[in-house]
């Protein structure tokens, strides 16, 4: 159920993450078909260990400010420090286990290239550091499997109508749909 933003829960965890996002990128300018001119919006969304999809981000501590712990756990998940100023609330969710927050990174399309080669390079060397068994403090290998672009496009009935059959993460296919209907003002991302 949806909430007013950023009002911790006392009686259950919270949960904090964040939708790194940029409104136009040029994802097929190497083409040499129609799609070559089309750029679209497109967020950075991580695979996790269960099989599901969700935000970078975690659980707060008990004493723990949001913004805190947002800024610990997306470090700790996908080695990126964001910064809460730069940040927009999204939305807020109340389930009967958690309540988590969504907060928006915007960012152009250069940055948003940018942090995702730079998550690929983080989570290259925690693999890396598991095979040769070396303490690596990330929680790449133990939270995350991976890391996706997403297109917020449809083409020929594909793009993010059909990313929305997948399995996401507790709210966070809820979190994907109040986003793109209030911050990108996209409606077509229904089937």
């Amino acid at each position: 159920m949806r909430i007013d933003f950023g009002l911790k829960a006392e009686d259950k965890n919270n949960g904090v993450f964040v939708c790194i996002f940029t409104r136009e990128i040029s994802p097929w300018k190497y083409f040499m078909d129609e799609m070559k001119h089309t750029s679209c919006p497109a967020m950075i969304m991580i695979d996790r260990w269960d099989g599901r999809m969700g935000f970078p981000g975690g659980t707060v501590d008990k004493k723990e400010a949001l913004e805190d712990a947002l800024i610990r756990e997306v470090y700790e998940e996908i080695g990126i420090k964001v910064k809460p100023e730069k940040t927009i609330p999204i939305c807020s969710q109340d389930s009967e286990k958690i309540r988590t927050h969504l907060y928006g990174l915007e960012v152009s399309e250069v940055e948003f290239l940018h942090i995702y080669y730079h998550i690929l390079n983080n989570f290259s060397r925690s693999i890396l550091k598991h095979s040769y068994e070396q303490s690596d403090e990330s929680h790449f290998m133990s939270e995350i499997t991976g890391i996706k672009i997403v297109p917020i496009i449809r083409h020929n009935d594909k793009g993010i109508n059909k990313f929305l059959q997948n399995g996401f993460a507790g709210g966070s296919k809820k979190d994907i749909e109040i986003f793109l209907d209030e911050v990108l003002e996209v409606s077509n991302f229904r089937d």
